[in-house]
């Protein structure tokens, strides 16, 4: 299939990406995100949450900037009203504004939920859910989400960093990598209909030159991808504690991307405690960021070209390799209809 650079957008349209925190839209808040190059205003109502294009169908003005005033989202240019479900309800400069008229001033609305303390939004119809990761939601588990951040990257540059095993003892010398080893350890990759999952352990020294922390330890990692951008990382560590890590970049634009991340730790584990996991986990994703944002293309192709960035495969790299191969036959399906 020759697929080019259009289509993960077009796919990517019709599956659940995080646009905001849940804890960060209160009753009555307005924000905005761009997702797939299109501006969306996220407006949180008394009973549920809007994601609209941001665009007021009058004039053009950012609703971003508008309130939500007596139950409907007001823009701050003419005053035009807008309920939960977009639909044009007031047009203040008209005493008795036409059926026909504020018909034609509905918002471009999208479908919305709201699960792992994300607000999730879906472009186009599709059948693929929201993954399920049953420790994100058992209570007994202690949960906290990161701060959204952003790479001047893309996507799938993104993900092939934090699927990379082989980068740890470099790009995460002070943190993560500190106990790190170069060798390249056992993959062991399965292939699912809807992603893979690789099992492998850390790349941890033997005999490391400084005593590694808990984080650092040698541990288990499952990475369990889903496609298109979904992964969950579990770290099973000697003593049985684990952790699992959430990890979505949702697309801005070709070239960059917000990465929405957040940790579940087991019932009494034996380490930092959660606030400090979240801080470390936020340093090592900053590391990750920098390396990103300072590769050359700043996207992965989706087609590399013969004699071109990609060929210098190294055996660490079969991860990555993975993806792409994975990723092309995710959008062959959507190219032919099937989600």
């Amino acid at each position: 299939m020759d697929t080019n650079e259009d289509a993960p957008f077009s796919a990517l349209r019709k599956t659940w990406q995080p646009v905001a925190l849940s804890r960060d839209l209160h009753a009555g808040d307005v924000s905005g995100f761009t997702l797939l190059d299109t501006e969306m205003v996220i407006a949180r109502f008394p009973d549920g949450v809007l994601a609209a294009d941001a665009a007021c169908p009058h004039k053009g003005m950012r609703l971003t900037l508008g309130h939500i005033h007596d139950g409907v989202l007001q823009c701050p240019y003419h005053g035009w009203c807008f309920n939960l479900r977009g639909e044009c309800t007031d047009i203040p400069s008209l005493v008795d504004p036409a059926l026909k008229k504020l018909e034609l001033a509905k918002l471009r609305e999208y479908a919305v939920q709201e699960r792992y303390g994300f607000i999730w939004v879906r472009m186009e119809p599709g059948t693929t859910g929201i993954p399920d990761v049953p420790e994100f939601e058992n209570p007994a588990w202690s949960y906290v989400i990161g701060p959204p951040t952003r790479f001047k990257s893309g996507f799938r540059r993104e993900i092939e960093n934090y699927l990379d095993m082989t980068h740890f003892a470099f790009a995460h010398s002070g943190t993560l990598g500190k106990a790190a080893s170069t060798k390249v350890p056992d993959i062991e990759i399965t292939l699912h209909d809807d992603g893979f999952e690789m099992n492998a352990p850390f790349p941890a020294l033997d005999t490391p030159h400084e005593q590694p922390g808990k984080l650092q330890q040698a541990h288990h990692r499952q990475q369990r991808c889903y496609l298109p951008n979904f992964t969950a990382i579990r770290q099973t560590f000697g003593d049985g504690d684990a952790r699992v890590l959430l990890h979505v970049p949702a697309p801005n634009s070709r070239f960059e991307c917000t990465v929405f991340w957040a940790l579940a730790i087991s019932p009494g584990f034996d380490g930092p405690e959660p606030q400090s996991q979240l801080e470390f986990a936020i340093r090592v994703l900053d590391e990750d960021r920098q390396m990103c944002e300072n590769q050359i293309p700043r996207e992965v192709p989706i087609n590399p070209e013969r004699g071109g960035w990609g060929v210098l495969v190294a055996p660490g790299d079969t991860l990555a390799n993975t993806f792409q191969k994975t990723f092309r036959k995710f959008l062959a399906r959507h190219a032919e209809g099937i989600s």
